[in-house]
């Protein structure tokens, strides 16, 4: 507070009413231009807030911390980190990582065991991924190419990461139309499957980052009979459809 214009010293015998009132003026002059200053000054924060607000990425607003999608989905073994714990974030996903992601993340996940042959020629039986890529495939999740190959350590997709998620929902390719994948990007984005995801384009490569975000939000959402699908996992949500860690981390032990 601006007060120093009220401490006089000596008390004055006579006040004469000139300076009386010329002494009034430069107190209210004072006082207005201290309220303009503050006026100038919180119009420049407002800007400058408004500014860094716009400066900042849509999906950032109302996303889950890293640190608590990293919790649920590693409290649900959908992914896991490496000795010490670390997901490796910042790493690209392959084709036989998110598949065993997405069989992890389905109602089937404690159905998988060692495959039995070898799902393809590039994925023999002993790989380490192979009972995921037999299950991956038989649920219809995904497939080989057309030379009869998996390809299990090509990079991996937005479009096709969010094809398989979708998949998890219950949708297949009789709910779409067009070519691939404009209407299956759509119903992504539109289900708001894409929060917290750097990922922004159909043919960008998923890091692990993107693909934690995409299970995290995959747990939150409905499938096509209207129901959550953290719900048909077995766990619940709370009263606005989002995971409740706490309650989660009870139902898990």
């Amino acid at each position: 507070m601006h007060n120093e214009t009220g401490r006089q010293g000596a008390a004055p015998t006579k006040i004469h009413q000139f300076s009386c009132r010329a002494g009034l003026r430069a107190h209210l002059h004072s006082i207005k231009g201290v309220f303009f200053v503050k006026k100038r000054i919180g119009a420049a924060v407002l800007a400058l807030s408004l500014a860094l607000s716009l400066a900042l990425p849509l999906s950032a607003a109302g996303v889950v911390s890293q640190e608590e999608a990293a919790q649920v989905v590693g409290a649900l073994n959908i992914m896991v980190g490496d000795e010490n714990g670390d997901l490796q974030l910042d790493k690209t996903v392959t084709r036989a990582e998110f598949i065993t992601m997405a069989v992890k993340a389905s109602t089937r996940n404690d159905q998988v065991g060692e495959a039995s042959t070898a799902p393809y020629p590039d994925v023999p039986r002993k790989h380490w991924s192979a009972g995921y890529v037999s299950a991956g495939v038989k649920m219809g999740l995904i497939s080989g190419y057309l030379d009869g190959t998996f390809r299990p350590n090509n990079q991996i997709t937005l479009a096709e990461g969010a094809t398989i998620v979708l998949k998890l929902l219950g949708y297949t390719g009789a709910d779409f139309s067009g070519a691939y994948p404009t209407a299956q990007m759509a119903l992504y984005r539109s289900l708001e499957l894409d929060e917290g995801l750097w990922a922004t384009e159909n043919g960008d490569v998923l890091d692990r980052r993107d693909a934690m975000y995409l299970f995290y939000n995959l747990l939150e959402t409905k499938n096509k009979n209207g129901q959550y699908h953290m719900n048909t996992l077995g766990y619940s949500l709370n009263a606005n459809g989002e995971v409740d860690w706490v309650a989660l981390m009870n139902e898990v032990m």
